[in-house]
This record gives C-alpha cells, sequence and structure tokens, in this order.
C-alpha cells in the first residue's frame, strides 16, 4: 500500500510545544504523497504558523469545536482510502507507520490497525506513571490470551479504512472537547469490522499528571457511557470486564468493611472481597510489580482502590440524567 492512499487527520489545540515534533515525525516517514490535514481548533498559539511553515495543509475553526469536529472536518477535505488518527503530543519509532500499512495492505479483511500506548509515559510523574502502566497493561494481557483484533479504533495513532469511518457516521459532534469520543465512535462501530492488535505497534504518549485529572477522567466517562444505548453500552464495558468485576467487588468491601463497624464478623467478609478485587486485577499487579517494583504497586492499588469512587458517581450521574430524560418526555406526550 502506497502512503499517498493515507490521509493523516491531527486536532491540534494550543499545542505549539508539541506539535512540531510530531509533524516533523510524520514528515520523515518519507511516505510520499501523504496527506497530512491539521485542523486548528481556534488555539492563542502558535499552532498554525508551526503548520505553515512546514507546508502542512491547515484549517482553522472560528472557535473550540473540540477533536471529534475537528476530525471529520479534515476527513471531509481528504480523499485517501485510508485514514491516520493522531494526537498532537505523541511520539514513536521510526518506521511505525510503514508496518502499519503492510499490516493493512496484508490483511484485506481487516478495517483497521490499532497501537498500544507505552508503559514510559513522555511526562513521568507518579500519576502519569499509573495511567500509562494499566492502560498497556490491559490491552496487551488482551493480546497474551490469544486476541488479534477487535472492533474499537484508536485516535492516538491509528489506521481505518475510510468506507468504515463512513459507514459508521464519524465522529459524535456533540463531543465538545476531548473525552470518550473515540469510544462512542467504537460502540457504534460494526462488530464485523476487526481493527489488528499488535504488542509491536506503540506510541508514546503524554497522560494526566495528578491522581484528581485521573479521578475527573473517569467519573466523565463512566457518566457518560451510562447513557449509550443498551447494545453501545454492552459493547463499550468488553474491554473493561475485568475493571468492572473489580471494582464490584472493591464495592462490596466497602460495604462490608463499614457493616463491620457494627457486626465486625461482616470484616471476615470484607477480606474475602478484597482478595477476589486483588484476583481480578492480577493482571495489573503482576504487570506493576514487574515494570515499577513493590512500592509503586502499593501505590497504583491504592489509586485503583480509589478509582471507584468517581466510577460509581459517574454511573449514578448517568442513569440519574438517562431518568430525568425518559421522564421529561413522557411528561412532554402527555401533555400532547
Amino acid at each position: 500500500m502506497n502512503a499517498k492512499k493515507v490521509a493523516a487527520v491531527l486536532p491540534a489545540y494550543n499545542c505549539a510545544a508539541t506539535l512540531g515534533g510530531v509533524l516533523d515525525m510524520l514528515l520523515s516517514e518519507n511516505q510520499d504523497g501523504l496527506e497530512l490535514t491539521v485542523v486548528d481548533d481556534a488555539s492563542t498559539d502558535n499552532t498554525r504558523e508551526i503548520c505553515e511553515t512546514r507546508a502542512v495543509a491547515v484549517y482553522t475553526q472560528p472557535r473550540n469545536c473540540g477533536p471529534a469536529v475537528c476530525r471529520n472536518l479534515a476527513i471531509r477535505v481528504t480523499e485517501a482510502p485510508v485514514l491516520l488518527f493522531l494526537d498532537s503530543d505523541i511520539d514513536w519509532d521510526a518506521g511505525l507507520l510503514a508496518a502499519m500499512l503492510r499490516c493493512l495492505e496484508e490483511n484485506p479483511h481487516l478495517a483497521g490497525v490499532a497501537t498500544l500506548t507505552s508503559p514510559v509515559p513522555l511526562n513521568p510523574s507518579f500519576a502519569s506513571r499509573y495511567f500509562a502502566l494499566q492502560e498497556y497493561l490491559r490491552y496487551s494481557e488482551l493480546i497474551d490470551s490469544g486476541m488479534t483484533d477487535w472492533s474499537f479504533i484508536t485516535t492516538r495513532f491509528g489506521l481505518l479504512r475510510r468506507e468504515v469511518f463512513e459507514e459508521t457516521g464519524g465522529f459524535n459532534e456533540s463531543f465538545s472537547m476531548a473525552s470518550y469520543e473515540d469510544l462512542e465512535f467504537s460502540s457504534r462501530m460494526d462488530n464485523r469490522h476487526r481493527i489488528a492488535l499488535n504488542k509491536s505497534f506503540v506510541v508514546r504518549h503524554h497522560w494526566p499528571d495528578s491522581v484528581w485529572k485521573i479521578l475527573k477522567r473517569l467519573h466523565i466517562n463512566a457518566r457518560g457511557v451510562m447513557q449509550f444505548p443498551a447494545s453501545m453500552r454492552k459493547k463499550a464495558g468488553e474491554p473493561f470486564a475485568r475493571d468492572r468485576n473489580a471494582r464490584l467487588y472493591l464495592g462490596l468491601f466497602g460495604i462490608l468493611f463499614l457493616g463491620g463497624l457494627i457486626h465486625p464478623v461482616l470484616w471476615i467478609g470484607a477480606v474475602v472481597a478484597h482478595l477476589a478485587a486483588l484476583w481480578q486485577a492480577k493482571w495489573l499487579i503482576a504487570g506493576c510489580i514487574k515494570h515499577e517494583g513493590v512500592l509503586f504497586t502499593l501505590k497504583a492499588w491504592a489509586v485503583y482502590n480509589l478509582t471507584l469512587l468517581p466510577f460509581a458517581t459517574g454511573v449514578a450521574a448517568g442513569l440519574f440524567s438517562m431518568l430525568s430524560q425518559k421522564i421529561s418526555g413522557f411528561l412532554y406526550h402527555g401533555r400532547h
């Protein structure tokens, strides 16, 4: 497959510090004829100038609209049959794009090719290291279990055939900021469209640098997913089945622990529930020990326990919002 058949679409918002490096890396892949399009999402820095000095096509939004709108625009103004999604704050090893294109060419049944994110973040802090490692371990464990493809895209750096993108209906433009628009898209995408998973396709990324940012993102994502239609909600949860089970056990642990303050015998059940949660999350525990050591693992497990709270509040908020909408609709139709 020749790269002139590939459209790279990159939303950019106030990312001057990292954008130049991303563009230089992509251009250094020496893929002649690559359609590279940047959509400047009303940045207030010199994002546009960085693109222009490299002769990269750039479209500027009149107001900030979010990456979903930007990616849809970039795809509309390009023609290549294969799309390359990428973010403005990543890097990767030379030759990655060529290897992914070969994978897609050699497997015409595939709809696209995904990447994993390196367990080592570009902005090292405890929070970013935890978040990066957790995601890497979650997906690499799926690959180790025998999964070679699935039906989820990656927008940090990933390939997708244009026909599949158009069939799915593009990104939902109601997302006015970066959140879970890629998960929402994947949940709408037909399961017959398979995306290759390969541990050799890895990019490095910037991650949230504080635990608070992690917790906030989990709340927003959980709340949003709860408002998906049932079929989409089921698919969206597939990659996180072990997380769901572990958090259910952690929730049970919390209930039994508090109950033990009244009836101490319940603490036995609390211990059992916590051990069950540890078993469900053994992929995380083992991976953290292997990559970062015991002390990091203890801190990581504490954060994982803490994530139960925003997950629970997000689910509750999503259910409340969904119920409110149904009641409003019922009352509206009742009056008319």
